[in-house]
């Protein structure tokens, strides 16, 4: 800075105490004594920045640098202002000019290696940082910049080490509490995540981020209401963000609230019209309503999320509008889980109709059940070589082309088949005697997001074992034999689970069932699928297929559903399933 008058001190005492009017005007009156004098424009950059005015905060700071480029503290503040405003690379060229201008400047260093990170370039990032540790071993924005670097690395250990390090510098590096909560979160260690958010939002109770991170914490660990609670208080710190919105769409829907979380989606969208994400998210909330129309069609943005990219293929074909295909040959892709394509595969005797050949591509475990549907030419199992074909589809792509409604659902079932050769070599193995035949499933796969969520586990049911007149046939594919030892009822089931090869085999022993009991899985669809009677149990708030309140479904007739009463709470389902089970084998 150059030589301070009385008049210059006077405007930067009432800076440094945040009396940023008073400094503000201060500094007006030098300029219009002398609008050469860099320091006050610099420095009226700087009030500018502090008020939110980056345009007019680049302008003064470059009339300054423009006046005297030589000054390091210019253009190091000009760097600040460009990384605000996401100018990563235009930022890193002013913090590389103050260190052409003092060398081994280690805040300088420190804010490059911000700058690279920002921009992508993690690995400069780190060795800016590490430079600037070595100059200043005590500076902490230093070591939370080495922390950002390695943690773009995916180094989690040893950027965990850097934050805590800068913590222990500066116990009020809000930003340093932040990021720690950021790795715990990413290795769903949800409570530790918990309490550096908390301790984050302590120091700076206006870090949106924070707030936001610590509702998405609290949502995966069900706490709902409180998940609500911290999304609204992040919108109210006055940063209208998309992203927001669609957490707390996400929040209200699973509570049960799809209207809220209508617009709250819809607020969202207002900011960022294209995010994918919220659009799968309203779709879902609008199936779950009944809304198909408008359902079917926002369904299709699942394609662009991120969830969807690691399955995500280039198709060198069109995809299937529904016209008639006179010749030449559809392949129909499976996608996500078992459950969807035993659900969807409804649709492939109606596409059939409309095409020269059908081809299904489908996982291995399904294509048995796959190849005897009506219309189905030839079943690829997943990762095999393709066919020639003129046009293909999603699998869940095909009720928006039917424009399926509650009025024209087609086939609740059965639309599966066995042989009955196939169902005969099972029929022994379900058990003998006259009581009921019931075969029971109590958990899904451990990769489902929300598992936990819909699977009551064998020790929440265990009140079903020993209805007088009713044997249990176990069903559960994943731990079954560790699951019935822990529930002690090892020996009070038939187990059959670890012997299924394929959904052929549970297909054949449930054709010998006389009922089903399961959680949102693939078993509960696979019995639908074959007419069989099956008990579904869903949480209070469940999938869109199950839509709201009802308890049968309009995709499987043979279907009964029991829903939670309140979230969490098995207890009154399992009661329900238990009491009018005895009351069947009574009767």
């Amino acid at each position: 800075m150059n030589d301070v008058s009385p008049q210059l001190q006077d405007a930067i005492a009432h800076h440094q105490a945040n009396r940023l009017s008073e400094a503000a005007e201060g500094y007006r009156v030098i300029l219009a004594d002398d609008p050469d004098h860099a320091d006050a424009l610099h420095l009226l950059g700087l009030i500018s920045f502090q008020q939110g005015q980056l345009d007019e905060a680049l302008g003064g700071i470059d009339q300054a640098i423009a006046i005297d480029g030589e000054v390091a503290i210019y253009h190091a503040n000009r760097g600040r202002i460009l990384k605000a405003v996401g100018k990563n690379e235009a930022a890193a060229e002013a913090f590389g000019r103050v260190l052409r201008l003092v060398p081994g400047h280690p805040g300088a260093l420190s804010d490059l290696s911000g700058a690279q990170v920002d921009a992508g370039n993690p690995e400069a990032g780190l060795h800016f940082a590490i430079r600037a540790t070595e100059l200043a071993p005590d500076m902490a924005a230093a070591h939370y910049n080495m922390g950002l670097a390695l943690m773009a690395l995916k180094e989690w250990r040893p950027a965990r080490a850097a934050f805590e390090h800068a913590i222990d510098l500066d116990p009020e590096l809000a930003a340093g509490h932040y990021e720690l909560g950021r790795i715990c979160h990413e290795e769903m260690n949800l409570e530790a995540a918990e309490r550096h958010y908390l301790d984050a939002l302590e120091i700076d109770p206006a870090m949106i981020e924070a707030m936001t991170n610590l509702g998405n914490v609290l949502r995966a660990s069900y706490r709902l209401e409180e998940a609500v609670e911290c999304y609204q208080k992040a919108l109210e710190g006055g940063r209208d963000i998309a992203a927001i919105h669609t957490n707390l769409g996400v929040a209200l829907q699973e509570q049960g609230d799809f209207d809220g979380a209508l617009e709250a989606y819809d607020a969202a969208l207002a900011h960022d019209p294209d995010d994918a994400e919220t659009h799968r998210n309203r779709a879902q909330a609008l199936l779950q309503l009944g809304r198909f129309d408008e359902g079917w069609s926002e369904f299709e943005w699942r394609w662009q999320t991120k969830h969807f990219a690691a399955i995500r293929r280039n198709w060198k074909k069109p995809q299937w509008q529904g016209a008639p295909l006179g010749e030449g040959t559809l392949l129909v892709h499976a996608e996500q889980g078992f459950g969807d394509c035993i659900q969807f595969a409804r649709y492939l005797p109606m596409a059939a109709e409309r095409v020269q050949r059908l081809v299904v591509e489908c996982p291995a475990p399904l294509a048995g059940l796959m190849s005897r549907i009506d219309g189905v030419d030839d079943v690829i199992a997943a990762g095999g070589p393709l066919p020639c074909y003129q046009s293909q589809i999603p699998m869940m792509s095909l009720p928006g082309v039917f424009d399926t409604n509650l009025d024209n659902m087609p086939a609740g079932g059965p639309y599966l088949s066995i042989a009955e050769a196939t169902a005969s070599k099972w029929s022994t193995r379900t058990g003998r005697g006259d009581g009921l035949k019931v075969g029971v499933v109590w958990k899904g796969s451990h990769n489902h997001q929300r598992n936990k969520w819909r699977s009551p586990g064998l020790k929440a049911m265990r009140s079903l074992i020993g209805v007088p007149g009713v044997s249990l046939v176990s069903l559960q594919k994943d731990d079954e034999t560790i699951d019935l030892k822990a529930a002690h009822a090892f020996d009070q089931m038939i187990r059959l689970g670890q012997e299924f090869r394929n959904f052929t085999d549970t297909a054949a022993a449930i054709q010998n069932l006389d009922l089903v009991i399961a959680p949102d899985t693939a078993v509960a669809h696979l019995a639908g699928a074959l007419g069989r009677p099956v008990w579904l149990m869903l949480p209070h708030v469940s999938e869109w297929r199950w839509m709201t309140e009802r308890n049968d479904s309009p995709w499987y007739p043979s279907m009964r559903i029991f829903r939670q009463t309140s979230r969490g709470d098995w207890k009154d389902v399992i009661e329900a399933m238990r009491e009018d089970l005895a009351n069947w084998a009574a009767n």
